[in-house]
């Protein structure tokens, strides 16, 4: 467990030094995988750890924009800020939801599994026409 955490955080220094952004993900998800592998108690609730991951891959992120694009405009920084805490703080009861809906014994049936895939579905397609959004917005 120590040397997954000491590995994320090589992963994590490499991205900032070197100003590449794809050992992020690859910290995060082996942070995600160290609490996830024990069987035993947690000291932190998995809806906390998990806004914590998130709030580390956002400043991450936010950390090589800074370098990559011109200074941002004079006030930009604190209302960004504000967004990525807010996300992560309603990230915590959002997944305290789902937690507790997981624990819902529900009977099994085609109708209720087909709603399950529709919302994948939707939530990738989701992901993906903000991806394009923002990709467009990042384009000069």
């Amino acid at each position: 467990m120590l040397a997954g955490a000491a590995l994320a955080t090589v992963l994590l220094t490499a991205a900032l030094t070197t100003g590449r952004s794809a050992p992020i993900p690859f910290a995060v998800a082996l942070l995600g995988a160290i609490y996830a592998i024990p069987e035993s108690d947690r000291a932190i609730a998995a809806p906390i750890y998990g806004s914590g991951l998130l709030l580390t891959a956002e400043l991450a992120y936010w950390s090589l924009d800074e370098r990559v694009r011109q200074r941002a405009l004079p006030g930009a920084v604190a209302p960004r800020l504000l967004g990525i805490v807010a996300v992560a703080a309603a990230a915590v009861p959002a997944s305290a939801l789902v937690l507790l809906a997981a624990e819902v014994d529900v009977a099994r049936s085609p109708a209720l599994t087909a709603a399950g895939g529709a919302a994948i579905v939707a939530c990738i397609w989701l992901l993906a026409a903000l991806a394009h959004i923002r990709g467009r917005e990042s384009t000069p």
